[in-house]
Formats: C-alpha cells, structure tokens, sequence
C-alpha cells in the first residue's frame, strides 16, 4: 500500500462552497463564528476570538504564524490542541510546518494555509492522512481560517481539525478507496452558492 508520500503529485481542484455544507456540524458552527467576527469584509484578529467560546473545540484547534524568511514565508505552530498532538503523534507547538510533515504533506497544507492568507476566506478541506504518527489509512478534515495579529493584513492561520480512523464510524462516510483531497473555499453565508 502507498503512503501519501509516495503517490504520484495530484493536481488539486480549489472550488467554492457554503459553511452550511461541511458535513461536520462542529466546523460549521464555528465557521459561521469566523464571520460573525469580520468587519465588514475585513478579516478578524486574533483578539475578536474568544477560545472560551468553543471550549469542546479546544482539543483541536491550532494557531500558525506566517514567518517571512530570506527563502519565503514558512508557517509555525503557535498552539496546538492535545488532540492535535495525540493523532500526529507529536507535540506541534514552536515547531515549522516544514519540520513536522512529510514533503508531498507539506505542501498540500502549505497550499490551504496560503489559500486563505490570499482570500481572505476561510475554508473546508478533507483528505486521507498518511503521516509517521500513530496512525495511517485515516481521513482528516478541517476548516481553516485567516486571522490578523495587528496587521491589517492576514497573518495568522487559525484551524479546527478533526480525524477518523478507517475502522471508526463517523461523520466522513465516502470511499476510504477513491478519495481525493478537497478544498472548499467558503464564501459569505449571505451570497454563498455551493458550486463543489
């Protein structure tokens, strides 16, 4: 059986989407909390999220900074939950997204994190995930959100991740066989159209 790693590079499909379609209810609430906190069309900072607001969540949330370095922006942990760390096996805080991912892994979440840093949108992904924690042969899925630190401009990456292990029974029911990563950018609840 291959690994993420080893499959052949995919081109993905970016599409847009609603808030009221992610399956998992828990994301879609909180997705629906990130646009309660804009202004205007404005991305939220940091400081108009109240982790006492979704305390259940906690276990799985995580917060990046965008870092710029001589090479390009890089992404480092913040804060990872303790679900975070049980399900990739390793404790994520302070360290780069670069030193804790496989390449071809890497580059798929780097696109998600730079994805909503340019519009300023959040979004819904899913895709299997093959790492060297504690498991393999699981589907992962996540809303992803761009928070500002004192910027005007976007900076922070902050995500609500959830797994499933392929025995588990869960919210993510497609074919463990056929799936493909999806990206959703989530347009405003007021205008969105489902086109994924």
């Amino acid at each position: 059986m291959q690994t993420f790693a080893q499959l052949p590079r995919i081109t993905l499909d970016i599409s847009q989407g609603t808030v009221d379609a992610i399956p998992d209810e828990r994301l879609r609430e909180l997705a629906h909390y990130w646009f309660a906190r804009r202004h205007g069309n404005q991305v939220p900072s940091r400081a108009d999220i109240d982790p006492l607001d979704f305390p259940a969540l906690l276990p799985n949330i995580m917060l990046l900074d965008r870092v710029t370095t001589p090479e390009g922006d890089r992404f480092r942990f913040r804060l990872s939950g303790t679900d975070i760390a049980l399900y990739t096996g390793r404790e994520l805080t302070g360290k780069f997204l670069d030193e804790v991912l496989p390449a071809t892994y890497h580059e798929y979440v780097d696109l998600l994190n730079r994805t909503v840093l340019k519009t300023q949108l959040p979004i819904y992904t899913s895709s299997l995930y093959h790492d060297e924690g504690n498991f393999v042969n699981g589907i992962t899925y996540r809303v992803v959100m761009p928070l500002r630190s004192s910027s005007l401009q976007p900076d922070r990456i902050f995500v609500c991740q959830f797994w499933q292990r392929r025995e588990d029974r869960g919210s993510w029911t497609g074919n463990w066989l056929s799936a493909q990563p999806e990206i959703r950018v989530l347009q405003p609840p007021q205008a969105a159209t489902d086109i994924a």
